[in-house]
């Protein structure tokens, strides 16, 4: 291995140490309580389409970050050049058998190739669309009160899905409660304290990626116990 070839693969060890450190970090950080855990949940609205590991990275170096892709989205699909000095969002790369670091770049970083260029979709909710968007959810996840608000409804079926992965991955938070806040507390009261947590975070997000307004909401979402689940 040449001398230059050793140095480049220590400074990217270096660096993917560097974001490795970060992930913990934000993922301890953003459980400190309701407006730390809040201002998470508003970038995993956005970017709901990454792990839970991706959106911490992402929120930890671009909170404002609305639309992300990596170079090559931007550039084969998109025709967006990445701007000079722009910087990318480095997230841990789970697929590659060395460590290793991915980039990816928000839409603010890019600018659209002359006459190819394209803008990406980022869906927002008309009025027009929520008696469309209750019967496409009403139709996978089951029906709702329709004498409710459409909030209402869409926080009965968030809440429905919730319960669903609560059943899944309650025995395993059980287990895992001995490293945290948690652990001098009995198994029922962390499952009580898990399922809560779990509805009013998955409700929230996709309320917020609904545009409505949270303020309403605000005695619904209190978050509690999210500072036990460090």
């Amino acid at each position: 291995m040449s001398k230059q070839k050793q140095v480049q693969e220590e400074k990217g060890m270096t660096k993917y140490i560097k974001i490795s450190v970060l992930a913990r970090e934000t993922a301890k950080k953003v459980c400190r309580g309701r407006e730390q855990w809040i201002r998470y949940l508003d970038v995993a609205s956005r970017l709901y389409k990454y792990p839970f590991e991706d959106q911490l990275l992402i929120y930890a170096q671009r909170p404002d970050a609305t639309a992300c892709a990596s170079l090559e989205m931007w550039n084969e699909r998109m025709f967006c050049w990445v701007n000079r000095g722009a910087k990318g969002i480095a997230l841990l790369d789970g697929e590659s058998e060395r460590p290793r670091l991915r980039y990816v770049f928000d839409v603010t970083d890019v600018h659209k190739a002359k006459r190819i260029g394209r803008d990406p979709f980022i869906w927002h909710l008309r009025e027009e669309h929520k008696e469309a968007v209750l019967a496409g959810l009403e139709h996978i996840y089951g029906s709702t009160n329709d004498s409710l608000s459409f909030e209402s409804r869409i926080y009965e079926i968030a809440a429905g899905i919730a319960e669903d992965f609560y059943e899944e991955a309650v025995d395993e938070v059980i287990d895992a409660a001995a490293n945290s806040f948690l652990e001098d507390l009995d198994g029922d009261v962390v499952s009580v304290r898990f399922r809560e947590m779990l509805v009013q975070s998955v409700s929230y997000i996709v309320l917020k990626r609904c545009g409505c307004d949270m303020t309403e909401f605000a005695d619904d979402f209190t978050f509690d116990y999210i500072h036990e689940f460090n």
